[in-house]
């Protein structure tokens, strides 16, 4: 059985530790400032890596999706189904990530 650890360091103290010095150091005016920034760049990181998905796909099929799925119709493969999937799945996580990106940026601080 495994031990719990003598002390959890909370949250808030540990964000504390790690952010502090950006701020106090002058990078970042705010913690609010500082973790929209962090936020915003990882969003942007996940955009970037959907949207790459979704060319991909793009130049693998030589069309858009639309076209791809209109093709499909009635007569698709499983193997077709699944690469289906995968296209609309990285279609609809890059819009998330696009709709998150304008709520944040929108987000005052």
């Amino acid at each position: 059985m495994s031990q719990a650890p003598q002390r959890a360091i909370p949250i808030l103290e540990y964000a504390d530790k790690l952010f502090s010095p950006l701020v106090r150091e002058g990078m970042f005016e705010s913690y609010g400032e500082l973790l929209k920034c962090l936020l915003l760049d990882y969003i942007d990181r996940q955009i970037s890596l959907y949207e790459e998905q979704v060319k991909a796909f793009e130049r693998k099929h030589e069309m858009t999706f639309d076209e791809y799925t209109a093709g499909l119709r009635g007569k698709a493969s499983i193997a077709e189904e699944d690469e289906w999937m995968d296209w609309e799945e990285a279609i609809i996580f890059l819009r998330k990530w696009q709709k998150l990106k304008r709520q944040v940026t929108d987000a005052a601080l």
